[in-house]
C-alpha cells in the first residue's frame, strides 16, 4: 500500500514542476528570443539589454536605402587589383608550405612555367564573403558615442592593433572577427606574451581570447623580417592557452597599395593608416561596410576629441588623416560605404519601434530613463532598484502600445504603463 501512494506522490510532483517550468518559460518568451539572438551575435544581455529580436534585420533594412551597389562595385573592381584576402590573409599554420611551393614575390606556384604561371593554390585564407561588415577605427569619437550595438549587429566586425573593448562595449561593440595589425603592435603584443609580469600576460591573453574564432593578421612585410618570429610566439601563446583565435599572415605588405588611392579617388597618400589599408582589403570581401571610429580633429562639436578612445595620446602627425577623412566622407557621399561620426544616442532605435509605414498611427517616440548606472540590472519593482519617472507617469494613467523596457517590469502599474494590460509582466 506504501509503495503506490510514495509513486503517486512522485509522479505528482514531477508533474508539478513540469508545470512550474512551463509557467516560467510562458511568462519569460519575449526573453528567450532575445538570450538567442544575442548569443548568436556574441553578445551579452548586460551590453545591450534593451535590444529586441529583430534588431540586426530592421537596421540593416534602414540602412539598405543608403548604398549605391554601381558605385560599390566600381570601387571593388579597383580595390581587388590591390587587394586580395587569399594573399594577404593566409592561415599562419600554412606558412612553411607557401615557402616551400609559391614564390612570395608573384603568389604563383614555384613549379609552374614562366610563361604560364599558376596562382598559389595551396595555402587557404579563413575569410569569406559577407554582406555587411563594420570597419571600426581607434578614434576617440566612439567614446560615449553608443555605437556599440551597432556594430556588433554586423555580420563581420574587422578592428586594428587589437584595442581594448571591454570597458568600452557600449561605445566600441564587443566582437572583433578579425583584426589588423602593425608592426609596433605586434612587437608590443609579443613582449607581453613573453614578459614575466603575469599581470601583463594574462591581461593579453584574455584580449587575445576575448572574441572566440577571430582572426590575429599581420598587415607588413612579413617574409625575410623579425615579424615571422614574432608572429609565432603569438601562435604558441595561443595554442599553449587553447584559445580559438586564428593567426594569419600576408604574402606582401599592405603598404604596396600606395598607387591604389589614386587611381581610387585621384589623391597620393604618401603612408596611408593600417585602418585605411584594412578597409580597402575589407571592401574586397564585404558587400557593404560601415566605418566607425575614423575623425581626425582633435574637437567635436566644440567638445575635445582624445587620439584614441581608450587613451590620451596626442594626436599623431604620421599619417594624413585629413585627406583620409576627406576620402570617407566622399565615399559615404557617393554610397560606397556609411561613415558614421558622433553620436548615436537612441535614434537608431526608431526602427524597432514597428511604426509602420503606411498605418494610420500617431509618430510619437518617447523615452522614460531611469538611468541607475551599472546598478540598474535588476528588475523593476525590488526593493533595491527606484524608478520613480517610470511609478509617476504609470500612477497617471499613461500606456504605450509600443516599448522598450532595459529589463524586466514586474509591478502591474509599470506593465500596465508599458503594454496597456493589466497585470502582466513585460520585459525587452
Amino acid at each position: 500500500m506504501i509503495r503506490p501512494i510514495f509513486h503517486a506522490t512522485v509522479f505528482f510532483g514531477i508533474c508539478l514542476i513540469i508545470v512550474g517550468l512551463l509557467y516560467v518559460y510562458k511568462l519569460t518568451a519575449s526573453l528567450q528570443l532575445a538570450r538567442i539572438f544575442a548569443r548568436r551575435l556574441n553578445m551579452s544581455r548586460q551590453d545591450y539589454p534593451w535590444l529586441p529580436p529583430n534588431f540586426t534585420d530592421q537596421l540593416m533594412t534602414e540602412r539598405e536605402a543608403h548604398f549605391n551597389m554601381t558605385n560599390i562595385w566600381k570601387m571593388r573592381n579597383i580595390t581587388r587589383k590591390y587587394f586580395n584576402p587569399k594573399s594577404h590573409i593566409i592561415y599562419f599554420s600554412d606558412f612553411h608550405v607557401f615557402m616551400q611551393k609559391c614564390d612570395p614575390h608573384t603568389f604563383t606556384l614555384r613549379n609552374s612555367h614562366p610563361r604560364r604561371p599558376r596562382p598559389c593554390n595551396v595555402v587557404h585564407t579563413p575569410i569569406k564573403q559577407y554582406r555587411t561588415c563594420a570597419v571600426v577605427g581607434n578614434g576617440g569619437i566612439l567614446l560615449h558615442s553608443s555605437c556599440g550595438a551597432e556594430i556588433d549587429a554586423h555580420e563581420f566586425v574587422i578592428r586594428s592593433n587589437l584595442p581594448p573593448v571591454h570597458d568600452y562595449r557600449r561605445d566600441v561593440g564587443s566582437r572583433t572577427d578579425l583584426t589588423t595589425m602593425n608592426v609596433i603592435r605586434l612587437d608590443q603584443i609579443a613582449n607581453a606574451l613573453e614578459t614575466f609580469n603575469s599581470t601583463l600576460r594574462k591581461d593579453m591573453l584574455a584580449r587575445l581570447g576575448q572574441s572566440p574564432g577571430m582572426i590575429f593578421s599581420y598587415s607588413f612585410s612579413f617574409i625575410g623580417s623579425k615579424a615571422r618570429y614574432r608572429m609565432q610566439i603569438v601562435d604558441t601563446a595561443i595554442k599553449n592557452n587553447h584559445l580559438s583565435t586564428i593567426t594569419a599572415f600576408p604574402s606582401r605588405s599592405f603598404l604596396k597599395s600606395k598607387r591604389l588611392y589614386t587611381e581610387l579617388v585621384g589623391k597620393d597618400l604618401n603612408f596611408a593608416s593600417t585602418g585605411l589599408n584594412t578597409f580597402a582589403l575589407a571592401s574586397t570581401f564585404c558587400e557593404r561596410i560601415s566605418i566607425y571610429g575614423f575623425y581626425p580633429m582633435p574637437t567635436y562639436q566644440n567638445k575635445r576629441v582624445p587620439y584614441h578612445y581608450y587613451d590620451i595620446r596626442p594626436h599623431s602627425g604620421r599619417h594624413d588623416f585629413d585627406e583620409e577623412y576627406a576620402m570617407l566622407r566622399q565615399m559615404d557621399a557617393d554610397g560606397v560605404i556609411k561613415h558614421v561620426v558622433g553620436k548615436l544616442w537612441f535614434a537608431f532605435l526608431s526602427a524597432t519601434l514597428t511604426l509602420s509605414r503606411g498605418e494610420d498611427r500617431p509618430n510619437f517616440v518617447f523615452f522614460v530613463a531611469d538611468d541607475l548606472g551599472i546598478g540598474d540590472v535588476g528588475c523593476f519593482g525590488n526593493d533595491t532598484i527606484r524608478t520613480p519617472n517610470i511609478d509617476s507617469i504609470a500612477t497617471k494613467g499613461a500606456k504605450l502600445t509600443q516599448h522598450l523596457a532595459a529589463t524586466a517590469v514586474c509591478t502591474p502599474s509599470r506593465a500596465a504603463f508599458l503594454t496597456g494590460r493589466y497585470p502582466i509582466r513585460s520585459g525587452t
